[in-house]
């Protein structure tokens, strides 16, 4: 009996080191705890059904510290790992290469209701206890280029036209 009792636990321990228990926020923490050039980092916010997770950092000697960015996370083989980061520093940015494209941006103004990039409407994410806010959208098509704010009274304010 107790050869059995001890095989199951070499088992059971087998089995758990194979089984990866890793996530997006794990992968996340060990990326930036690595980075030897970053004092301190802070995790604002993860939306887990677009793979994405919101944060700023402290970098000595840099102007730019505290800004929000976004990091974009993928599974391959049940392995996360961070695929492509933007700054949403400013009214809109946006990050192309492989898809999906982000495009992001800060929100400063309460007039501020929605963003639309092309004809999707983006996601809004509240940071600072709302007085910020971060705009997103994740986008397979190239050609959404325009980005437009619609404000609290219905008009609209274009941050990004495309003049055909």
């Amino acid at each position: 009996m107790k050869k059995y009792a001890l095989f199951l636990v070499v088992v059971s321990i087998f089995l758990g080191g194979c089984n990866n228990t890793n996530s997006m926020q794990d992968v996340f923490h060990k990326e930036m705890k690595g980075l030897e050039d970053v004092d301190d980092y802070s995790l604002i916010n993860i939306v887990e059904e677009d793979n994405i997770i919101f944060y700023s950092y402290v970098q000595e000697g840099e102007n730019n510290n505290n800004q929000i960015n976004i990091g974009y996370f993928n599974k391959i083989n049940g392995e996360w790992f961070w695929d492509k980061t933007a700054s949403c520093k400013g009214k809109w940015s946006g990050t192309f290469g492989n898809t999906p494209y982000i495009w992001c941006g800060t929100l400063t103004e309460p007039r501020h209701e929605k963003v639309y990039v092309g004809d999707k409407e983006a996601k809004i994410i509240n940071v600072d206890d709302g007085v910020q806010r971060v705009w997103y959208h994740l986008s397979e098509n190239i050609n959404d280029k325009e980005i437009k704010i619609v404000l609290t009274d219905g008009s609209e304010e274009w941050l990004k036209e495309v003049i055909k």
